[in-house]
């Protein structure tokens, strides 16, 4: 995720990681263990989480630019699959 932000983020791509439930000092770690430099926010309570209806953890979800679902992937995404919703959304 973080080699896909770096790459295309002057074609607009983003990356917004949503922590569920986690407390700050955890997901504090987990970012500097892993040098993130995307955006983290937080879904204290889960209501986001249920709101998407995300079942597991991690579940992505690749939205456009006016805001419309492209894709979503419970469980960990593979490189190609992150590349080819990139290369589709860019038109590059």
């Amino acid at each position: 995720m973080r080699a896909a932000y770096e790459n295309h983020q002057e074609e607009g791509f983003a990356v917004l990681s949503v922590s569920v439930r986690e407390s700050d000092q955890v997901i504090r770690e987990f970012i500097s263990r892993h040098d993130l430099t995307y955006p983290f926010l937080m879904d204290r309570d889960g209501s986001a989480s249920l709101d998407f209806k995300v079942t597991s953890t991690p579940t992505t979800f690749f939205i456009g630019p006016d805001g419309t679902i492209l894709g979503t992937k419970a469980g960990m995404v593979s490189r190609e699959w992150l590349e080819g919703h990139i290369r589709t959304s860019t038109g590059t």
